[in-house]
């Protein structure tokens, strides 16, 4: 009978592992990177301002100033200041969001003398609830464009939330928007080291 017991005890242990392991909130990645590319030449970039895909008004501007911040924070690059992006963007696109053609990246590059534009949208950006937890969702793609071509040298989309299986089952506060934000910018562009 305690074969049985032992046996049985495996199994559970197994199944809760499998259980608690699909339901945890680490979101999917996807990455394209252009084959015979070295981005070792980019010294610069421009984050220009991010599409705008959700409900919450502010959220493409708060993921550009973490993307922003992350670059510099990782040693990636180094980030031409937001406020003289605008002035450049404003004077060529206008404030209006609008798709860029290759020419129009190509002399926004030259004027803020970069080597590669970095463009996003924020795709999903909420809270979340299942019962009486709630937890973020956030998801984002971002494009590294090369400043003299135009093309698409690196991308990623990605998602996260601050779901957990254990902060559900017993009550634990889960990770704040900002917070998941952060980890999914970072863990992104950590693949173009």
């Amino acid at each position: 009978m305690e074969l049985d017991v032992n046996r049985y005890s495996k199994l559970l242990v197994l199944m809760l592992f499998f259980v608690v392991s699909c339901a945890s909130g680490t979101g999917t990645m996807r990455v394209f990177v252009r084959e015979g590319v070295d981005i070792s030449y980019i010294k610069r970039v421009a984050v220009l301002r991010f599409e705008n895909h959700t409900r919450d008004k502010f959220a493409a501007e708060r993921l550009r100033d973490i993307v922003a911040n992350e670059i510099l924070a990782l040693g990636l690059f180094d980030v031409v200041d937001k406020s003289i992006v605008d002035v450049v963007l404003n004077e060529e696109v206008g404030k209006k969001e609008v798709s860029l053609d290759k020419g129009t990246m190509r002399r926004i590059a030259k004027r803020l003398g970069v080597q590669a534009l970095v463009l996003g949208s924020v795709d999903d950006y909420r809270m979340e609830s299942k019962g009486t937890f709630s937890y973020p969702v956030v998801a984002l793609t971002l494009r590294l464009v090369d400043g003299r071509s135009g093309e698409i040298i690196w991308s990623a989309s990605a998602s996260k939330t601050g779901y957990s299986f254990w902060g559900r089952l017993f009550g634990l506060k889960p990770k704040d928007i900002m917070e998941v934000s952060f980890e999914l910018v970072h863990s992104m562009l950590k693949r173009l080291k």
